[in-house]
């Protein structure tokens, strides 16, 4: 295999964090080839050498971000903290990599047509609902959740997330899509509990 130069690899990054900025902003479809590369100050054939073209620079860059999410994510797991620290620290994750996500972006993702997009969002979706049901039984076993907590519940209601990401009438109850992600998040993991008062 032909080495990467250092010229093309800097293009590259420019272009995945370019079109990462405009279709988190804006969503896929809206934004063109043209509006990336002008961005990202480069040529349209910049650009085809790097990518075959919009569909696989998204498929690109989503995998990128599902994959730093996932790094993230195994990094918390494995701190040497209590269960419901290492919670804290994931909604902190989620707060971090919601930002900026606007309702466009919500749509293009739960509703692409772009098969190759669809399996890549399917593969990641199931294999971090596997980690987190393999961290919280591990944290039930050693009595750091509720023993009576129904895990399966708990990963149902993950799964029905996508389905209240695209509900017009939640959506409308929140300024943007973040602030809606973060009440989910929060709803799951923490239910409608207060701190415990002494």
């Amino acid at each position: 295999m032909k080495p990467v130069s250092k010229k093309k690899a800097k293009s590259y990054t420019i272009i995945m964090d370019t079109a990462k900025t405009l279709f988190w902003k804006y969503g896929f479809k809206r934004v063109t080839v043209e509006e990336i590369c002008k961005e990202a100050m480069v040529s349209k054939m910049t650009f085809y050498r790097n990518f075959e073209n919009k569909n696989n620079l998204a498929e690109q860059v989503l995998v990128r971000e599902m994959e730093r999410g996932s790094r993230a994510y195994d990094t918390i797991m494995a701190l040497p903290v209590p269960f419901v620290d290492k919670i804290a620290k994931f909604v902190q994750l989620k707060h971090e990599l919601s930002q900026d996500i606007s309702e466009e972006f919500i749509k293009d993702i739960y509703k692409t047509d772009n098969k190759s997009l669809q399996f890549r969002i399917e593969s990641n979706r199931k294999e971090m609902l596997s980690k987190l049901r393999s961290d919280l039984k591990k944290a039930q076993n050693i009595g750091e959740i509720r023993s009576n907590l129904k895990i399966d519940f708990v990963i149902y209601m993950l799964q029905s997330l996508n389905e209240k990401m695209l509900d017009q009438r939640l959506i409308s109850m929140y300024k943007n899509p973040h602030d809606l992600i973060m009440e989910l998040t929060n709803f799951i993991f923490y239910g409608l509990l207060t701190e415990k008062r002494s």
